[in-house]
């Protein structure tokens, strides 16, 4: 069935290629961005693979990837230990909950979701499930990215998709696949692609053009009358760096000329001073040749080189490369302002750096690592909601119930922890509270520690 209504708004053909054009004209920013991550982003435009296989080796030598940096550090202190719903008696955590998330793999995928929408901006997670509710059902969440995704939101609940698409290729039998995902309907479109897609992946823009065909009418999901795709956007659209790529670029280049400069001075120019013969004299094996100086004054740690009377050998003075140093380390200081990343994660000889100075640089992290939490907390809880509503359950699916519990940000050794959980417990806070908010516990290890007091008060009163 070929799509004929692609200039009229609303219609499955309108929304597969407003999809698609969105999706292709993104590819060349998300493949910018991913360069940055990749630490690949300072490779040259023109010249040949030799040569950029040369100098990806010295970029990579260089350590330039300051954006991985940046985004790694924030989603390492993102971590979910567990989930509350509406379920009676799940105070520590609601069990089933946690048990579709590790089913989904969730607790290393959620690192991969989080560093997809610091790098790129945004990021997904699809919860799939059969097409008739049932307790035995086993919904996945699966995350992907805008290599992958798209969507548009609602524009008056922007944390809903009105229309989503994956984009993808089956080899085997040589097609590109379009998946169009409506409130609770999906439908797929196909178009031959030959001996490889036709969506390119060196950061050029795409557009789909025309061939395409709908393999089916709309198909009902069953589990969900809303959008099975769920965004992480980051703020205005961006992640973590995405603004400041410009002063990315310019402590790449301070790095890359300073150690440029220190390569080539490995290789000083030399010269002699002197009233030297151009051709050999009579009398010489090679009377009247013109006399090779690069082969005669070969260096080398063995060289020893014959000079006419009064000659003399001069070499270029070395150039003094400290001022591009200090730069550098300036401009990792402003890296790190203006991305809220604490300037020893940049710049590791500024882990001496003042108190004051340093305990403003971690509030800023903090916050921008909560921000991060509160948004990706949107997604999380929508695609699990969306899992309970597969199996059945009404009760866990209540969207506005489902929390998610965030292992604390703050790194704290264990005196400091204890310090806080013996004035919090003099204060009155619960012990509850205190086994996960300051010690940092785990919903199982919570309701272990509260057996093992029990346990502990049991023994002591027979002793």
């Amino acid at each position: 069935m070929m799509l004929t209504q692609t200039s009229t708004p609303g219609t499955d053909d309108w929304w597969v290629m407003q999809l698609a054009t969105d999706f292709g004209n993104d590819l060349p920013r998300l493949h910018k961005l991913q360069s940055y991550a990749d630490g690949t982003n300072a490779l040259p435009d023109e010249g040949d693979a030799g040569m950029k296989e040369a100098y990806r080796r010295f970029i990579h030598m260089s350590r330039l990837n300051m954006a991985d940096l940046i985004v790694s550090t924030k989603v390492a202190r993102m971590k979910p230990q567990g989930f509350r719903t509406a379920a009676p008696g799940d105070t520590d955590g609601d069990a089933a909950a946690y048990a579709m998330w590790k089913r989904s793999s969730m607790k290393v995928g959620v690192r991969d979701f989080l560093t997809d929408a610091g790098v790129l901006g945004a990021a997904y997670l699809t919860t799939t499930g059969p097409q008739n509710p049932s307790p035995q059902a086993e919904p996945l969440i699966l995350p992907s990215n805008g290599f992958t995704t798209v969507t548009r939101q609602y524009a008056l609940r922007p944390w809903l998709a009105e229309a989503s698409m994956q984009v993808g290729h089956d080899p085997v039998n040589g097609v590109d696949i379009l998946t169009l995902f409506r409130d609770g309907t999906m439908r797929q479109a196909m178009r031959q692609a030959e001996k490889r897609s036709s969506i390119p992946s060196n950061g050029s823009r795409w557009q789909p053009g025309r061939g395409w065909q709908w393999v089916s009418d709309p198909l009902q999901l069953g589990y969900t009358d809303t959008n099975p795709i769920f965004k992480l956007s980051g703020p205005g659209g961006m992640g973590m760096f995405e603004k400041h790529t410009d002063s990315l670029d310019r402590l790449t280049n301070r790095i890359r000329d300073g150690l440029t400069i220190s390569a080539m001075q490995a290789f000083r120019q030399r010269g002699i001073e002197g009233s030297l013969p151009q051709f050999y004299p009579e009398g010489h094996a090679k009377a009247g040749q013109k006399i090779d100086y690069n082969e005669m004054y070969k260096a080398g740690p063995a060289a020893l080189w014959m000079l006419p009377l009064g000659a003399k050998v001069w070499e270029s003075a070395v150039t003094d490369i400290t001022p591009i140093l200090t730069a550098t380390k300036d401009d990792a200081k402003h890296v790190a302002a203006v991305t809220s990343t604490p300037i020893y994660i940049l710049s590791p000889d500024a882990a001496n750096a003042s108190a004051e100075g340093a305990k403003a640089g971690g509030e800023a992290f903090m916050d921008s690592v909560e921000e991060w939490m509160e948004r990706g907390e949107i997604p999380i809880v929508q695609s699990l909601s969306t899992g309970f509503a597969a199996m059945g359950d009404t009760v866990r699916s209540a969207v506005g119930e489902i929390e998610v519990i965030w292992a604390p940000v703050a790194r704290t050794s264990t005196q400091e922890k204890s310090s806080s959980a013996s004035q919090a417990k003099a204060g009155g806070l619960p012990q509850l509270l205190i086994d996960e908010k300051i010690w940092g516990l785990t919903p199982a290890e919570i309701a272990q520690a509260r057996q093992a007091r029990s346990d502990e008060a049991f023994e002591t009163a027979l002793s």
